[in-house]
């Protein structure tokens, strides 16, 4: 397991700014680009975005959120994420008998192929005032992670919408090396890059598999092409 989060360095690696204002930890309409290549930022809270060139089986048309970067108990850097839009066949109450009432229903994705099938929650509703008990957010993304409980009790008496939450089993991991090898430049001129999403496309359920790999792309043209 990751025993902590350890920011590292400012290129690939960072912590987020503690002087950032409540206003800019808010949910944003807008997608804000963090670089490509070796010049992206990864940090907890950011996607990364497939190139056209990834063959990787969950890795390929892929939108990755980042929720944790620590270290292992042998002490190397570990960067965890889930592919947003992977959707299975199955709700999370299908899967998982422990997950009841109004949340049993939603679509559980496949996050990746690290994790023993083992299952997690990402929501908007967490923060010190929100109705699920989870704190820190994750970067500036508006989301948290897990809270299972309290999220069941909250869309039972109606205080979430089922929709703020979306549940993963596994997850992809990588390390520092791997992921610097994924960034590389490439002969097509097209690499990995990190993105700011807002949280309705980090929860949106209806993803068919590729579907907001290929929205993100479509919205990040300009970017590619400055």
């Amino acid at each position: 397991d990751i025993v902590g989060y350890y920011p590292r360095t400012p290129m690939k690696m960072t912590s987020v700014d503690d002087s950032a204002t409540d206003e800019n930890k808010k949910d944003s309409k807008e997608i804000r680009y963090l670089g490509s290549g070796e010049d992206a930022i990864v940090r907890p809270g950011v996607v990364l975005l497939a190139p056209n060139h990834e063959y990787d089986h969950f890795l390929r048309r892929s939108a990755v959120f980042v929720y944790a970067i620590g270290l292992d108990e042998s002490e190397n850097t570990i960067i965890r994420g889930v592919v947003l839009d992977h959707p299975t066949a199955f709700s999370i109450g299908e899967m998982s008998p422990n997950v009841v009432g109004a949340l049993s229903d939603n679509v559980l994705f496949r996050g990746g192929y690290d994790g023993n099938d083992s299952a997690m929650m990402l929501h908007s509703a967490g923060g010190p005032d929100g109705p699920i008990q989870s704190e820190s957010m994750l970067g500036m993304s508006g989301m948290y992670e897990g809270g299972i409980v309290s999220a069941m009790e909250a869309a039972n008496a109606g205080k979430i919408e089922p929709g703020r939450c979306k549940f993963f089993f596994s997850h992809m991991e990588f390390t520092e090396k791997e992921l610097d090898n994924m960034f590389a430049g490439s002969d097509e001129g097209d690499v990995w890059m990190s993105l700011e999403i807002p949280t309705e496309y980090v929860l949106d359920s209806d993803y068919s598999r590729g579907q907001l790999w290929s929205k993100l792309r479509n919205k990040s043209r300009e970017f590619r092409n400055n």
